[in-house]
C-alpha cells in the first residue's frame, strides 16, 4: 500500500480531515448505488463461487474509514499509518501502475539445458526439442512487457480490484490466481468494482480463477501448488507476477513462495524413471517387506521418546562425530546414503540405513562394506529402490513412493484382489536420502530429532561433504563428484553466515522445512540441527557443546525388532513374480498416447490456441489420476510437463506470434515421437532394471 510514512505536517491532516468528511457525505450519496453493486457481487458469488459468498454473509470488517472521493472510487484511511491507501483517483492510480508493470514485467524463470550422455530416451527427446529451439529462434525478436494473452499470473493483493480492473481490461489470462491477506480489502471490492464479468471471464472453458483470500503465506503456497498441480505444472515457470502493494504481510507471501519455488519446478520426474521405478518395485518385492499402517498410538511411548540423530554426509558430519560416539548407546542412529561409508571408516555402526536414488551406482556404494558390517543394520528404502539394495541386508523394509507409477500398479492390484492392507506412502520422502529419513521418522512417530550432516550446501567449494567420505582421497577430490562449475543460491546459515546449495540441496531444505510444520504439530515433537550448514526453518539451531541426553542406553537390537514387527507386513502376494508389461494396460495406454500427439494443425495460429490445446491434453492425463489407470498418469505427467514447458516458454519468448507459435509446432512433433515410441518401451518394462555403470566403482574412495 502507497504512503507508508506518517502524514508530516498538521496542516496536511487538517485538510485532510476535511477531505475525509466530504468523502464520508459523498458515501452516503451513493450507498443505494454502492449497495445495489454490493448486492449484485454477492449474488454473482453466491452461484460461481458459493464458499466465497457465504464466508462474506455478515461481514464485519476491521478497518471502518471507508470513504469516496470525488472520482466516484472507494479509498480507506488506514490507522496504522495514518494514511490512505490510494491517491484522489484510485482507478487513475492503478492504471498507472498496471501501464507500468505491462513495461517491466516480473515473471518466474527456468532454463533446462541439455544432459550429454544420458541414456534416458526422455533426455534425447529434451534434447531434440532444445535443438529445434536453437534452430527454429533464428530470426525471431525476443518478445518486451505482458503479451496480450497471459498463460499464468499470480496477483499478490487485490486491495479493492482496481488493478485487477485494469489488467483484465487490457490483457486476456488463462489461470489467474489472487492472493490478499486482508480479508477487509477482498470485503471493501465488493461495493467497489463489478465482479460479474470477472467471474464469467473465467467461468468459461479452460479459464480458472483461484482466490486465496486471508491465507498466510504458507499456506498460500501449499494451497496454490496443489491448484497447480491440477492446472498444469508445466506453465508454472512462465507466469506473470503482479505486485499490487507492499505490506508486511504480502511482502511474506511473496517471499516464502520465491523461496520455495523450487517445489513447482523440480521433482517432475519422467517416463524412464517411471518405467525403471516399476522394473524394480517388482523386482524388489520378494526381496524385503512393505509398510503398512498399524494404526494411531501403535508405538510404545519410550520407543517414541528416544533420541533419534538423522546422520547426512555433509562437512559438519566431521565436527560432531565424536559426540555421536559419547550418545551411541543411548540414540538411535538413522544413516543416510552415502554415509554409511564414511561411518564404516570412523568406526561408527548405524541401526537404521536409508538410501532413495533408484539407480545401480547407489548399490554399488555397498561393495566397499563387509558382509558382516551390513548385517548389523536394517536397510530401508522405497519401491523404486534398485533391487540390489534388498540383497545387501539381512533385512529390510520398503514404503511407497508417492506419485510413482509402481505405487500406483501396487496399490490397484491389492485392492481388485480384495487386499484391504494400508501400505504406507511416505510423503516429503524426496529429492534427498535425509527426507526420507524424516519421512520415515514421521511415519515411526519419533519425537526427538538431530540433524547432524545434513548440511544442505556448504561454505566452501572444496568442502562439500565428510572429509572421510568417498568424494575424497588424501584430502583432495576423488573425481567422484564435484561443485566447481555448479550453479549455486545463497541460503542462511544455521548458525548464521551464508552457504551456498546447489538446487537439489535446496530442494531438499524445502521438503524438510514442509514436513517439520506438520512434526511441530505434535504435542511432543522437537528436532535440532547440530549441523554448520543451511537453516531449516521449523528446526532449532543447536550447538554440539550445547546438546545434553540424559536419556538411559536402550537395546537397538530390541528397538528394531518393535519397528519392523509394528510397521512392517509380508508383500501383496498377487504381485510376486509377476511381469511388470502384463500389469501396466499398455492398450489402454497406446489410446492416450494417441490423443496427445492430435490437436495441432494448420489452425493453431496463437499462444492462446497452444495454451488451450496442451491444458487439454494436461486434463485428458489428469483425469487418469483418479482412474484405475492412475498408473499411465504416473508415466505420462513428468515427460508431458517438461515437454509442454519446453514449449511454452518458446511461445511466449518471442514477439511475432504467429511466427513463433508456427515454429513451435516442430518442438511439439519432437513431443510426439517420443509418445510413439513409448509403447514400445512399455512392452519390455520387466527389462528397465538400471544396469549402471563404473563410475562409482572408479572413483567413489568408498
Amino acid at each position: 500500500m502507497r504512503n507508508e510514512e506518517p502524514i508530516p505536517s498538521l496542516e496536511y491532516a487538517e485538510a485532510f480531515v476535511s477531505l475525509f468528511e466530504k468523502g464520508v457525505e459523498r458515501l452516503k450519496e451513493y450507498d443505494q448505488e454502492l449497495t445495489d453493486r454490493y448486492i449484485r457481487n454477492m449474488t454473482v458469488f453466491s452461484r460461481i463461487m458459493p464458499h466465497i459468498s457465504e464466508s462474506f454473509q455478515g461481514y464485519q470488517p476491521q478497518k471502518r474509514h471507508i470513504y469516496m472521493e470525488e472520482s466516484g472510487d472507494l479509498n480507506l484511511f488506514r490507522d496504522d499509518t495514518r494514511t490512505p491507501i490510494f491517491t484522489d483517483n484510485p482507478r487513475k492510480e492503478a492504471s498507472e501502475k498496471v501501464a507500468q508493470a505491462f513495461k517491466t514485467p516480473n515473471k518466474t524463470v527456468l532454463n533446462l539445458e541439455r544432459t550429454e550422455n544420458h541414456p534416458s530416451r526422455h533426455v534425447h527427446y529434451s534434447n531434440k526439442m532444445l535443438d529445434q529451439v536453437e534452430i527454429q529462434l533464428q530470426g525471431l525478436e525476443e518478445s518486451e512487457g505482458w503479451p496480450e494473452f497471459v498463460g499464468s499470473t499470480i496477483l499478490f493483493g487485490l486491495e479493492f480490484g482496481y488493478q485487477l480492473e485494469a489488467i483484465l481490461a487490457q490483457r486476456s489470462i488463462k489461470h489467474l490466481y489472487i492472493y490478499e491477506r486482508d480479508l477487509d480489502l477482498f470485503y471493501y471490492s465488493l461495493f467497489a468494482i463489478e465482479w460479474e464479468h470477472v467471474l464469467e471471464t473465467f467461468n468459461n472453458d479452460g479459464r480458472t480463477i483461484h482466490f486465496f483470500l486471508g491465507t498466510n503465506a504458507e499456506d498460500f503456497t501449499d494451497k496454490y501448488l496443489h491448484q497447480l498441480e491440477e492446472n498444469g505444472y508445466f506453465m508454472a515457470p512462465e507466469t506473470y507476477l503482479y505486485v499490487s502493494y507492499s505490506s508486511l504481510e504480502n511482502n511474506a507471501a511473496i517471499d516464502y513462495f520465491k523461496k520455495h519455488y523450487a517445489r513447482q519446478v523440480m521433482g517432475w520426474g519422467f517416463f524412464d524413471d517411471a518405467l525403471i521405478g516399476i522394473a524394480q518395485g517388482l523386482t524388489s518385492l520378494p526381496k524385503t517387506k512393505v509398510a503398512h499402517f498399524p494404526g494411531q498410538d501403535a508405538l510404545p511411548k519410550w520407543v517414541k521418546d528416544i533420541p533419534v540423530f538423522i546422520l547426512g554426509n555433509g562437512p559438519s558430519l566431521d565436527q560432531g562425530i565424536e559426540l555421536v560416539k559419547e550418545v551411541r548407546d543411548q540414540v538411535l542412529l538413522i544413516c543416510c546414503g552415502s554415509t554409511i561409508n564414511t561411518l564404516k571408516k570412523l568406526g561408527v555402526t548405524p541401526d537404521i540405513h536409508v538410501d532413495i536414488e533408484r539407480l545401480k551406482q547407489t548399490v554399488d556404494k555397498f561393495l566397499f562394506l563387509d558382509q558382516d558390517y551390513l548385517d548389523k543394520i536394517w536397510g530401508l528404502s522405497v519401491n523404486v529402490m534398485h533391487p540390489g539394495l534388498f540383497d545387501c541386508f539381512k533385512r529390510s523394509g520398503m514404503a511407497m513412493k508417492p506419485g510413482e507409477a509402481i505405487t500406483s500398479l501396487m496399490l490397484n492390484q491389492a485392492r481388485s484382489h480384495g487386499d484391504t492392507t494400508e501400505y504406507v506412502q511416505l510423503n516429503y520422502c524426496n529429492p534427498v536420502v535425509a527426507n526420507l529419513a524424516l519421512s520415515y521418522v514421521h511415519f515411526f512417530g519419533f519425537n526427538n530429532v538431530y540433524y547432524l550432516g545434513v548440511d544442505n550446501g556448504f561454505k566452501d567449494k572444496t568442502s562439500h561433504h565428510s572429509v572421510h567420505s568417498g568424494y575424497y582421497k588424501d584430502g583432495k577430490e576423488s573425481g567422484f563428484q564435484t561443485f566447481q562449475e555448479a550453479k549455486l543460491v545463497e541460503r542462511e546459515g544455521n548458525f548464521g553466515g551464508t552457504i551456498f546449495a546447489t538446487g537439489m540441496m535446496d530442494t531438499s531444505r524445502v521438503q524438510l522445512e514442509s514436513l517439520t510444520r506438520q512434526l511441530n504439530k505434535r504435542r511432543n515433537f522437537a528436532s535440532f540441527n547440530l549441523s554448520d550448514g543451511a537453516k531449516i526453518e521449523g528446526v532449532t539451531p543447536l550447538h554440539l557443546e550445547d546438546v545434553l541426553i540424559m536419556d538411559p542406553k536402550i537395546n537397538h537390537q530390541e528397538v528394531i525388532d518393535i519397528l519392523e514387527s509394528i510397521f512392517f507386513t509380508e508383500p501383496p502376494e498377487m504381485l510376486l513374480n509377476q511381469p511388470a508389461e502384463a500389469l501396466i494396460s499398455v492398450g489402454d495406454f497406446c489410446k492416450i498416447s494417441r490423443t496427445l500427439q492430435q490437436g495441432w494443425d494448420e489452425t493453431i495460429t496463437t499462444r492462446e490456441q497452444v495454451c488451450d490445446l496442451l491444458w487439454s491434453h494436461h486434463r485428458h492425463i489428469y483425469f487418469l489420476k483418479g482412474s484405475i489407470h492412475r498408473h499411465i498418469y504416473d508415466l505420462l505427467i513428468g515427460s508431458f510437463t517438461y515437454s509442454s514447458f519446453l514449449i511454452i516458454q518458446f511461445i511466449f519468448k518471442y514477439q511475432n506470434e504467429k511466427e513463433t507459435v508456427m515454429r513451435a509446432r516442430h518442438l511439439f512433433e519432437q513431443w510426439g515421437e517420443f509418445l510413439e515410441e513409448m509403447p514400445n518401451m512399455l512392452q519390455q518394462a520387466s527389462e528397465y532394471v538400471d544396469e549402471g555403470n563404473d563410475h562409482l566403482i572408479t572413483y567413489y574412495n568408498g
